[in-house]
């Protein structure tokens, strides 16, 4: 039987890659002027939400499985994923509600208007953007390879580099 942290890590893409198809179909629907695929986006995102609801849940049970029982897990990044991802899951079920909202008012006129199509697509990029950073901040939680303050592009430090943080040369402590 799967546990509640098992159940988040196999749950906790979805709000990101629902949230990115969302946008990309409802991107589709505006450059079509589709209003049938613009409304099939508001039902990726209210799917999308109502899947955020278990994801947090589990997350919050898991925080306790994982504190103090695994030693390649860096406990400093739980409260800030934790916090964060409470914010990430208001957010997601805020556009949720509007989207399901859209879909109830805008059920018989089979237009959506303007207005409402270009908000969800603001939410829904602000929405994506705060589930990538949860996503991040969960990964730096068990990854070490995404916690280095670098860009990828940039190389490793060697252990053996003799330059400080300010790039100046470091004195070497001679031995007397």
């Amino acid at each position: 039987m799967m546990n509640s942290a098992h159940l988040h890590l196999v749950l906790n893409h979805i709000p990101v890659i629902g949230s990115g198809i969302a946008i990309f179909v409802l991107i589709v629907g505006i450059l079509k002027k589709s209003d049938d695929v613009k409304k099939v986006s508001a039902m990726i995102l209210l799917l999308t939400a109502l899947i955020t609801i278990p994801v947090y849940i589990s997350g919050k049970d898991s925080e306790g499985m994982i504190e103090g029982n695994y030693e390649d897990v860096d406990e400093q990044y739980i409260e800030e994923h934790e916090d964060f991802a409470l914010n990430s899951f208001i957010a997601m079920d805020i556009a949720g509600a509007f989207a399901l909202i859209g879909l109830f008012i805008y059920k018989k006129p089979k237009f959506l208007p303007n207005y409402f199509v270009y908000l969800m697509l603001t939410l829904l990029i602000i929405v994506n953007g705060m589930m990538a950073y949860t996503s991040t901040l969960g990964g730096k939680i068990h990854h070490p390879e995404i916690r280095e303050d670098r860009m990828p592009w940039e190389p490793a430090p060697s252990k053996d580099d003799k330059k400080d943080k300010s790039g100046k040369e470091k004195k070497e402590e001679e031995d007397d």
